[in-house]
């Protein structure tokens, strides 16, 4: 369902990023879900998945993986040893040390991803970052899309980078700094923003 007051205040807020938000919604386009999952454990494994990844190749590994252990499931059970099976379905081998300590944690008590999900941006990156092969850019998606956080501000992404590009026909990639000022006109609503973006660049779309 589209957030027609946080639309309005970023067409408003950023009349470059408002054209495209424009053109987005004349052509009736809905925004990209890939990491809103059924369980926050299987939204945190997608972003895992995911990570320096182009989206189809995430897609199938996700796919092998949800087609083995199902769609629904909030951990893997980690009394079996689904080390082989895990690099079977096209992780590597830090991808799958990092699911299986995720796993680990869940199972012994140690995290509630769904209590770090309602958490402040600072807070949920102290717990997650701890953790060997989760970094900011994980956390920050899986704030976003986990439990649809309107603000959050994923200002290393690369993708990021490149639509503020098109956006504001820069000559080079911003640095995270200057993605962070720009961003500054954009809240409360950064992730609504940065989804309109990871769009621009997946679509193509470009009115140079």
């Amino acid at each position: 369902m589209k957030n027609i007051k946080a639309i309005d205040y970023l067409i408003k807020s950023d009349p470059n990023l408002g054209r495209f938000i424009d053109f987005f919604n004349k052509n009736n386009f809905e925004l990209n879900d890939d990491y809103k999952k059924e369980s926050e454990f299987l939204s945190l494994v997608r972003i895992i998945i995911g990570q320096q990844l182009s989206i189809s190749a995430a897609n199938s590994i996700f796919s092998r993986f949800t087609n083995k252990y199902g769609e629904n499931i909030e951990v893997l059970n980690i009394e079996n040893n689904l080390f082989e099976d895990l690099l079977s379905l096209g992780l590597s081998k830090p991808k799958t040390n990092t699911i299986l300590e995720v796993s680990y944690l869940i199972k012994k008590n140690s995290m509630n991803l769904k209590n770090i999900s309602m958490l402040e941006e600072k807070e949920a990156k102290e717990i997650l970052c701890s953790i060997k092969g989760i970094g900011p850019w994980t956390v920050e998606n899986f704030l976003l899309f986990a439990v649809n956080n309107d603000d959050i501000c994923p200002a290393n992404d690369l993708g990021i980078k490149k639509g503020l590009k098109i956006i504001y026909n820069l000559k080079d990639l911003p640095k995270d700094e200057e993605v962070y000022q720009i961003a500054e006109k954009w809240k409360p609503f950064r992730s609504i923003a940065s989804r309109y973006i990871w769009e621009i660049i997946d679509q193509k779309i470009s009115f140079a």
